[in-house]
Formats: structure tokens, sequence, C-alpha cells
């Protein structure tokens, strides 16, 4: 009669450890959707000058807007007329004199890795968010 009550017990054990290993999972959460409202730093390299500045975006899901504004180097503010999200990765669209510059940032928490595209050119860009 000692052998049912401990089978029980060890059938009920090991159900438990199965459900628990389970639960578990080897993949880290998903972050939240990315809010891309704020002001952002940024550092490139256009036609062989480094250029630095800030994003600064504005609006509303569906009607973002905002500008690029470099600090040092050879170009001027961009107005960004268009901003998409997609999880962590933010793409602002600006008119420079009827061209599109396409600015692409893919955020790591703060920090963002990215690139940047005008006709022909661009190059890689690199910054953090600096204010919500």
């Amino acid at each position: 009669m000692k052998a049912v009550p401990s089978a029980v017990l060890l059938f009920a054990m090991s159900g438990l450890a199965a459900c628990a290993a389970r639960s578990v999972s080897s993949e880290p959460p998903t972050p939240a959707p990315l809010d891309p409202v704020g002001v952002y730093s940024f550092s490139t390299i256009v036609e062989g000058s480094q250029v630095l500045g800030r994003v600064v975006i504005r609006g509303e899901p569906g009607s973002y807007t905002g500008v690029i504004e470099p600090t040092e180097g050879p170009v001027g503010p961009i107005e960004i007329y268009a901003v998409t999200v997609e999880g962590q990765k933010l793409t602002a669209y600006g008119d420079m004199g009827g061209d599109d510059l396409i600015f692409i940032m893919e955020f790591t928490e703060k920090a963002y890795k990215g690139t940047w595209t005008l006709g022909f050119d661009g190059g890689e860009v690199t910054g953090e968010r600096i204010e919500p």
C-alpha cells in the first residue's frame, strides 16, 4: 500500500517540473513599441566631413514631423515630413530641396545605429535619445 501514495506523489512532481520547464523562455521580453517623439543626437559623415547635430520629432501617431538640425558640417536644417515606426526602428523622411532624405535609426535602449540615404549618396549614423 505504501507504493501507491509514493507513485502518485512522484507523478504529480514530474508534472509540475514539466510545466515549470515549459514556462521558462530563453528569449528576452519584447521591448515596448518605440515612441518617436523626442530629441536625438546624431553623428555622421557627409562628403568627407563630420556632421553633428540633433533630430527633433514631434506630433502624434500618423502625423509625426520634425527637423534634422546639424550643428557642425556642410549641411543645413532638413524638414522631416513623415516618420514611421516599426518595433525599435524609426525611419524619418526629409526634404532636401526636392530630393528625399531617408534617415533610419535602429534602437538598443537609448542609443541607435542607422543609415541615411539621399539619391545615390548615403552613410552610417549613430546617436542617442537626449530628451523624451
